[in-house]
């Protein structure tokens, strides 16, 4: 029903702080009414024997607004969270290697006067860091 596409620059240099960016898919045939909170969008980094790399933060905040939105068939949705999110969780920065990253979004969906949570998983994106 949903999917999520992940991409970054091309050319992304040691301990240089680059942007990941993603996008949720609505790959059904319906509209759906979506809710989501300034951290929409995680992200896990997995270096090339699959051991998850911490990212060096020792605090984030994260302010407790919510957006609502429709996403039509086919349509995708993305939130760079804005201001709302210190340090933001899509600017990484990674020691040369090859890595891959899975994005992950939670969201809710309104229907018929019911919440249903979703947890979306991307599939993993692999990146070179040089």
């Amino acid at each position: 029903m949903f999917s999520i596409k992940v991409h970054t620059s091309s050319h992304l240099q040691v301990n240089q702080v680059f942007a990941v960016n993603s996008s949720l898919i609505n790959n059904s045939k319906s509209s759906w009414d979506m809710e989501h909170g300034a951290d929409m969008f995680t992200y896990e980094v997995y270096d090339r024997k699959g051991k998850l790399i911490q990212q060096d933060v020792k605090e984030r905040f994260v302010n407790a607004i919510g957006y609502e939105t429709t996403l039509n068939p086919n349509d995708s949705y993305s939130y760079d969270e804005g201001e709302h999110v210190f340090p933001k969780y899509n600017e990484l920065s990674l020691q040369e290697g090859r890595y891959e990253i899975i994005s992950k979004a939670k969201f809710r969906i309104k229907k018929e006067g019911k919440d249903f949570e979703f947890e979306v998983e991307s599939k993993p994106f692999k990146i070179d860091v040089y």
